[in-house]
């Protein structure tokens, strides 16, 4: 028996042994060769994987090798000759198509690399992250419609991210799909904590989905002329103005079909969209009321006169809201209003509203809750609380945000004023109130135009072989995706622009999915200094004590001096995971 066990073991080495040469070679050429390309020899490391791609022209490994080599030597095309070759024979190679895509990125074809970035997406159907970055590299080229789909799968596989489900809203927002937006919005908050600074960047969204601000989304596009035929046009300036004065002496029923046919003649008309439906909401026609309302929003044009008739709107739609009993999306509304159009009652004693404008009534005392001042209508706040207190009887009062670092501190006593108070308050060194979050001050952004063309994670770096002339940082096995054992991560990239000056760049990391709180430090950070005229550089993310935490990572990209919310250009994500796991 033993001699059978012996004679079995010897066959199967002797097996194991026919096999292991090519293997071995291979092995054997790639250590040569990378040593050589290492210690700075690139066409001997090139001409020993020459060597050992005539033994074994299959070989894919010495193939990529040699890619990798290449793109270090900027021949580019000739890398991508190699990788293209490997891929043909596996294209289920995920390592190479993302070499292949980290030099189409570099040489600046967008196209190409959006084509390779979108197999990989297809590919990795379970990483959130490759279509997170599609749809960012398709905003970068204006292909917005493209990119909403990107956001979508990301926040299907990743619904717990709050940012990026408002970066999601913010796509929706600029291909004009106001009302997804808006919804996207709303779900964040329903969730968030009041308070925390993704609330605070999902209302500052919210408002500019409702039009509170100058912004109407990218592919926004005013309409300057009044459309229509002569015929309509002459019929139009007919009865506009006995529509308006119906409206605005209160006799709804007669300026609805007179409203109804103006609206029909010039549909862009954003004055009578407003006025029909605010006519619609006396009338008790709730719905319809709502969505004319909000078209009159959306319609209305990006300037300072358009806010003579916005807060109002605002207020109507939460009346509305109130009588078909949708209390919370009522109290968004009102919200909007106290934060940007509320007074406090002792300076209500204002100009009053001119006789031409339809003044906001509360529609139970019929009382003005308008107030005319030069910067346009604001909202007395007494009477926009007896709204609130209506919302709070059908849904719990929020809880109010715990005062943190950031607020002020209360006045000081002017009585009790030391004699060398003003001579200290003028010498000391005061630091601006952090109003932002940096982990949160991109959310919903539109944020796609930064200081640097392109930051690509990856477990190595190389410089290129030129011995004149400005550098460029290579990044070698890039990849989105890395195991919890790997030491050190490289953040390679490229400036728009050559610096000008020595500017420090700065990068700060967290685990994406951690409580956003302020104070906390990053898990990991790096600084480099940019000299005159140098265009690219890399930050170097060191394993944080033994390994790294599996999960999703962000990091911040800043610019200057200073790390905060105002001085944060970008961001780059990668993700952690258990070795040997890769979904």
């Amino acid at each position: 028996m033993t001699s059978v066990v012996a004679f079995s073991m010897v066959m199967l080495a002797t097996t194991i042994f026919a096999q292991d040469p090519k293997i071995q070679s291979d092995e054997v050429v790639i250590d040569r060769s990378r040593e050589a390309w290492i210690d700075g020899s690139v066409p001997h490391a090139l001409d020993i994987l020459e060597q050992g791609l005539r033994k074994n022209p299959k070989a894919q490994q010495l193939r990529k090798l040699r890619g990798d080599i290449l793109t270090t030597t900027r021949r580019n095309q000739e890398a991508l000759e190699d990788y293209e070759a490997i891929l043909k024979e596996s294209p289920e190679s995920v390592t190479v198509r993302w070499a292949k895509w980290s030099t189409l990125t570099r040489i600046g074809n967008g196209d190409l690399a959006i084509a390779e970035l979108s197999r990989m997406a297809k590919e990795e159907t379970n990483n959130p992250l490759i279509h997170l970055r599609l749809a960012h590299e398709l905003r970068k080229l204006d292909r917005l419609e493209e990119s909403v789909e990107g956001y979508k799968k990301a926040v299907n596989l990743a619904p717990e991210m709050a940012g990026w489900r408002l970066n999601m809203a913010r796509a929706l927002f600029d291909i004009l799909q106001y009302d997804d937006a808006r919804k996207a919005v709303q779900h964040v908050l329903k969730t968030a904590q009041r308070g925390s600074p993704i609330e605070m960047a999902a209302r500052n969204l919210l408002m500019i989905t409702y039009g509170a601000t100058k912004e109407r989304g990218r592919r926004h596009q005013p309409i300057f002329s009044p459309g229509g035929t002569a015929k309509d046009r002459k019929r139009w300036g007919l009865i506009r103005h006995q529509g308006w004065e119906h409206f605005a002496k209160g006799r709804y029923q007669e300026a609805e079909p007179i409203l109804r046919e103006l609206l029909s003649l010039k549909p862009t008309d954003y004055h009578v969209s407003y006025e029909l439906g605010s006519t619609l909401m006396e009338l008790g026609h709730h719905e319809e009321a709502l969505a004319l309302l909000q078209k009159s929003i959306e319609l209305g044009p990006t300037s300072e006169s358009f806010s003579e008739i916005f807060l109002d709107t605002i207020f109507r739609i939460g009346q509305s809201l109130v009588a078909l009993e949708r209390w919370e999306d009522a109290l968004l509304h009102f919200e909007i209003l106290q934060e940007i159009a509320t007074v406090p009652p002792e300076i209500l004693n204002a100009t009053p509203p001119k006789e031409t404008e339809a003044a906001a009534l509360d529609p139970e005392s019929g009382e003005n809750i308008d107030v005319a001042t030069p910067s346009g209508k604001i909202i007395d706040k007494k009477k926009l609380d007896s709204w609130f207190e209506k919302v709070w009887q059908h849904i719990p009062k929020p809880e109010q945000p715990t005062q943190d670092a950031n607020e002020t501190l209360p006045a000081a006593n002017l009585t009790e004023i030391p004699p060398d108070y003003y001579t200290n308050l003028a010498a000391k060194k005061f630091k601006p109130d952090e109003l932002f979050h940096t982990r949160a001050s991109l959310m919903g952004r539109d944020a796609d135009f930064s200081w640097f063309r392109f930051v690509i994670p990856a477990g190595r770096v190389m410089r290129d072989d030129l011995q004149v002339g400005s550098h460029e940082f290579i990044p070698i096995d890039p990849n989105d995706t890395f195991p919890s054992t790997q030491e050190e991560i490289y953040l390679v990239f490229a400036l728009v622009t050559a610096s000008y000056d020595a500017i420090p760049l700065t990068t700060e990391c967290y685990l994406e999915t951690s409580p956003i709180t302020w104070g906390e430090a990053p898990l990991v950070q790096d600084q480099v200094v940019m000299s005159t005229n140098e265009q690219s550089g890399y930050f170097v993310l060191s394993s944080p004590k033994s390994e790294w935490t599996p999960g999703l990572y962000r990091c911040g990209l800043f610019v200057g001096d200073t790390v905060s919310a105002y001085t944060q250009s970008d961001e780059v994500r990668f993700r952690i995971l258990e070795p040997g796991k890769r979904s």
